[in-house]
């Protein structure tokens, strides 16, 4: 605490009253300034609130396009995915064509082999001197169990 003279007191008094006079002053200044700036703060709004509103309908109309761009591509996304199954079935249905033609490649082959020896086996039946001979009497077994296993493959072959 400080103790003063009534001289001393009196001039830190007149000096404390002074200063607050221009602190007054200082607040009133700071207080008009602010209000001006608030004014002209108003006043670019209202200035700029055309542009805001065309802003704000630019934003919209953006938003909406791009949910249709999303509509759009969930869609396609869709077809996609049907396309990538269409794909993985045709080539299934491609492998099993293949497979069916090599295998008749194979039965076409295999028909004409066993074509062959059934005409081979018709001239050991027609010929009179195959018929005759001792060789055929030993491989006659043998020759019949080839023509029925013949018969069948064919049969088979026809039928499937």
């Amino acid at each position: 605490m400080m103790i003063c003279l009534p001289e001393e007191c009196f001039h830190v008094v007149a000096n404390i009253l002074f200063e607050g006079t221009k602190l007054r002053e200082y607040t009133k200044g700071v207080e008009n300034n602010l209000r001006k700036v608030e004014l002209d703060s108003i006043q670019d709004y209202i200035k700029e609130s055309d542009n805001l509103v065309l802003l704000h309908d630019q934003i919209r109309e953006c938003d909406r396009i791009l949910s249709q761009m999303e509509t759009l591509l969930s869609g396609f996304q869709v077809e996609i995915g049907s396309i990538s199954s269409d794909i993985k079935v045709l080539q299934e249905k491609s492998m099993d064509m293949g497979l069916k033609l090599k295998n008749r490649k194979i039965n076409d082959e295999y028909m004409r082999t066993l074509e062959i020896l059934s005409k081979k086996l018709k001239f050991v039946e027609v010929d009179p001197m195959v018929k005759a001979s001792k060789a055929l009497k030993d491989v006659q077994p043998e020759l019949e169990k080839v023509r029925q296993n013949n018969l069948q493959s064919i049969q088979f072959l026809v039928h499937h």
